[in-house]
């Protein structure tokens, strides 16, 4: 390849050379023009939105852990619980024991009584007379005989008195045994009730700090223009307003048994998933996937409402769901309807077996509590 002139080289990188000192200085002078007041607001709210994300991440898996937790408390409460249950229906037997026990012994002593009242108005010289008595020797052996049996009856009652005495003095100490275990147990069963209100209520707290960020994600997402992730910005009703808002959906009351067991209802689940309190694998239009089983994020209250109904109405009698509804239906007493959910197949088998049922007693005591969550 041929070589140009050295000058022709030269004129060649003048050019550049002024082209590359009009580039640096642009640049200069643009890093000294200050960045439109718009921009760096828009910067920053993308900012603080990335670092709700990050935050909402984490209490997600912080509400999944103490979920995990609650799970293995409401199952050690339903352990505790059973054999409370157990020794209760064992010391209704033992009482029913001492009670026949009781009986026994009074008739076995009035026997006794007896007997012991006519020895002692006949005297003690009555059996040598009553054989002195005998006529021949036949009727001596007789009397004998006679007078040998009315010793042994009396030994037999005796003891009966004796035996049945014991067996009291038995039923007595199991009884006793039976209700110390009783109280002992009945304190477990409290403080493991306790700690499981302490965990649901800790639980509520974080449902609270979660729909909090979730607001502040959905203001700035709407800022932003951004496209709405359910899972960030669904922040929900409070578990009171929510079931009064499904109750209507569903046409049901809103009498306080029915609000209190949907209440009871959305804490056993304690789910982040948005606008999905009672954690339905339902699909709707917008909805996004909340976890690998297949609840859903709802994209709106709306949604997440007519998608609980839909599966609560699903034309299936072995789900069990038809009770569900009948007794919302018709106001039902809380337990009941708490009952009908926890033999349903939505949660068959959770917390030990005693879905909804573990958690009413406290949502009861504490209504406002967790229905204002």
């Amino acid at each position: 390849m041929p070589t140009q002139p050295r000058s022709v080289v030269h004129r060649a990188i003048r050019p550049v050379r002024r082209l590359v000192l009009v580039a640096a200085g642009l640049l200069l002078v643009s890093s000294l023009i200050p960045e439109p007041a718009g921009a760096r607001n828009l910067q920053g709210a993308r900012a603080r939105l990335t670092s709700l994300e990050r935050q909402i991440e984490r209490q997600q898996a912080a509400i999944a852990q103490q979920h995990e937790r609650l799970d293995a408390m409401a199952g050690d409460l339903a352990r505790v619980q059973a054999a409370l249950q157990e020794t209760q229906a064992q010391l209704a037997m033992s009482q029913q024991r001492l009670t026949d026990a009781q009986g026994r012994y009074e008739t076995s002593r009035d026997r006794l009584q007896g007997v012991t009242r006519t020895a002692y108005e006949q005297g003690p010289l009555a059996p040598v007379e009553a054989l002195l008595g005998a006529t021949s020797l036949t009727d001596l052996v007789d009397r004998y005989q006679y007078l040998n049996s009315i010793q042994v009856a009396n030994a037999v009652v005796a003891g009966g008195v004796a035996d049945e005495a014991a067996g009291l003095s038995a039923a007595t100490r199991e009884l006793d045994a039976l209700a110390s275990r009783q109280t002992g147990q009945s304190v477990q069963f409290q403080s493991h009730q306790a700690a499981l209100r302490d965990g649901l209520l800790a639980q509520q707290r974080q449902l609270a700090d979660l729909n909090a960020q979730r607001r502040k994600a959905a203001q700035l997402v709407q800022r932003l223009s951004l496209r709405v992730d359910p899972g960030i910005t669904g922040a929900g009703e409070t578990f009171g307003n929510w079931a009064a808002l499904l109750l209507s959906s569903l046409g049901a009351p809103q009498c306080q048994d029915n609000l209190t067991v949907l209440v009871a209802w959305q804490v056993a689940e304690g789910t982040a998933a948005a606008y999905n309190p009672l954690a339905t694998t339902h699909d709707m239009p917008g909805a996004t996937a909340f976890n690998s089983v297949g609840v859903r994020n709802f994209p709106s209250v709306e949604v997440g409402l007519q998608a609980t109904v839909e599966t609560l109405r699903l034309p299936v009698t072995s789900y069990g769901y038809g009770a569900i509804l009948y007794d919302l239906a018709h106001c039902a007493p809380a337990a009941t309807t708490a009952m009908a959910i926890n033999a349903s197949s939505w949660c068959r088998g959770c917390a030990g077996g005693l879905y909804v049922l573990n958690v009413l007693p406290l949502v009861q005591g504490d209504y406002a509590a967790f229905a204002g969550r």
